[in-house]
């Protein structure tokens, strides 16, 4: 106020301009701070890339806070005339209004597009986006402050603040809604995903490998699409290094035309899937291309799904048999999404993620009955009984003894049927005593974060691999010490080994399936 009584916003704005640059200057601050802490890539590009923005940002930061004290440094006339400045800019309300509602526009695209992209990354960006956004919001109600009184003053009737409330919540939700709609039509999210994924990969040097960030960038546009009994499979994508066909298999190049060749299916999770790998490199097609070069003629499918359990794997086996696709050979590559669901959840013998499916049921049941749904739903599967599926917990023994019972299963309709079954438990980086710096962290990070499933997983190994020796089980290969005195870098994460890892696990088990096709 001037000493008529009257709002003076230059006056206001003139005694707290270093105030607002200094709060532009502390989310800046932070943001540095948080970047500065961020983990190092293992990919030498993308560090090179993290190390730059940590500069830029300390660089902006410094600028800043020397802009701040120089502001403060100067006299109130000058601090008068900035502030008169910026006041006559503001004042345009037809900048003000399209700027703040440009803002709130990137603080919803910042928060849909860059979701669990890089949050070390990220995440200080999004913070500092809606720090300055509202600083930005003070900035206006200071200079429009009187404006702002009046409108409220005329709106005092409950009926109209009511209707400035409503009109507020459904502009914002239109912009979440079209922002919402406009990534996902276009697949920038997926893409920059992808481009940003930098987990390094080792290809078979073919003359045609891509470098890492391009696979990515294909493979992460994939999407899956929903299945009967099985929940979901991978939806049909046609792309240079990955292809799924309409039925939602991978693409397993064929070495043999002869219609009357023995008939290989195999099943499993991301890892047999193929992440990380072409289409000519996975596990599947490896193991065709070894039979090949043997003469040994044979038609091999890939019906692996990334996330798949053991259980899945059953169903999607029986409803093969039951349309009569009858393998001659069914080989089912598992184990280690049988022990992350059970540690994810607490019991033995559910689906990866199964909160997600109660997810979109209760969300299902939400829209079907008139009511809105805006934001990410999150249903509470506390209290939630699984007896009727699962054991009533997720130790080691409740998880063997789970895996051991859908073998059981699966054996018993292929000896209806008339298929032979090979069993492989896979091998997962925590057997691995000679490992790579990449996997040392991927090993340290895993202990951090998910503290137990480590021992967990060894401890299923110990007794699965005490059960397989007592029971003298003969269609159960034991993988997981395959790679365990290799020194060269195998897994890319946990559990998925690249194109090179693949060879050898193909390798590994080609007398395995020999053997078993010489007794079909």
């Amino acid at each position: 106020m001037n000493e008529g009584g009257r709002y003076d916003a230059v006056a206001i704005l003139s005694r707290s301009l270093v105030g607002f640059v200094f709060a532009a200057w502390l989310p800046l601050l932070l943001a540095w701070i948080l970047l500065l802490r961020s983990p190092a890539s293992p990919a030498p590009n993308y560090e090179q890339i993290r190390s730059a923005i940590v500069l830029g940002v300390g660089a902006a930061t410094a600028l800043l806070l020397i802009c701040a004290l120089w502001i403060w440094r100067q006299g109130d006339a000058r601090r008068t005339r900035m502030a008169r400045s910026i006041a006559a800019i503001m004042r345009h309300r037809r900048l003000t209004a399209p700027l703040f509602l440009l803002l709130i526009e990137g603080n919803i695209l910042a928060t849909l597009l860059l979701r669990d992209i890089a949050p070390a990354i990220t995440d200080p960006f999004r913070i500092l986006l809606f720090c300055w956004t509202v600083a930005f919001l003070v900035l206006a109600v200071t200079l429009h402050l009187p404006t702002i009184r009046s409108l409220f003053a005329r709106g005092r009737d409950p009926l109209a603040l009511f209707g400035l409330t409503l009109g507020a919540i459904l502009l914002l939700s239109l912009l979440v809604a079209l922002s919402s709609r406009l990534i996902a039509s276009s697949g920038i999210h997926a893409r920059l995903r992808g481009s940003l994924d930098y987990r390094p990969l080792d290809f078979i040097d073919d003359g045609a490998a891509p470098s890492s960030p391009a696979f990515w960038a294909e493979q992460s546009v994939m999407r899956v699409r929903w299945l009967p009994y099985s929940y979901w499979t991978v939806a049909p994508f046609g792309g240079r290094y990955v292809n799924v066909d309409e039925a939602g298999r991978r693409h397993t190049p064929s070495h043999t035309a002869d219609p009357t060749a023995a008939r290989i299916y195999f099943f499993g999770g991301s890892t047999l899937w193929g992440e990380g790998a072409r289409d000519a490199y996975t596990i599947p097609a490896q193991a065709a291309q070894l039979l090949a070069e043997r003469e040994v003629p044979a038609q091999v499918e890939n019906y692996a799904q990334t996330g798949y359990v053991s259980w899945q794997d059953l169903l999607l086996y029986q409803a093969q048999l039951a349309l009569g696709n009858i393998p001659d050979l069914a080989v089912f590559y598992q184990g280690f999404n049988d022990v992350y669901a059970a540690y994810l959840q607490g019991a033995a013998g559910l689906t990866l993620r199964e909160n997600q499916r109660v997810n979109d049921v209760e969300l299902g049941r939400l829209l079907r009955s008139g009511q809105p749904a805006l934001l990410p739903f999150e249903a509470d599967i506390s209290d939630y009984d699984w007896s009727l599926v699962a054991s009533g917990g997720a130790s080691a023994r409740e998880i063997v003894d789970r895996w051991l019972q859908n073998r059981r299963l699966i054996r018993a309709a292929a000896a209806e049927y008339g298929s032979r079954v090979l069993f492989v438990w896979q091998p997962a980086l925590f057997a691995k005593s000679k490992r790579s710096a990449a996997e040392t962290r991927i090993f340290s990070e895993v202990e951090r974060g998910q503290p137990g499933f480590i021992s967990l997983y060894q401890e299923a190994v110990k007794l699965l691999r005490e059960r397989v020796a007592v029971e003298a089980a003969d269609d159960i290969a034991l993988l997981t010490d395959l790679f365990s005195d290799v020194e060269q870098g195998i897994f890319f994460d946990r559990v998925h080994i690249s194109e090179i890892g693949n060879r050898q696990v193909a390798d590994a088990l080609l007398p395995e399936i020999l053997e078993a096709l010489a007794e079909a």
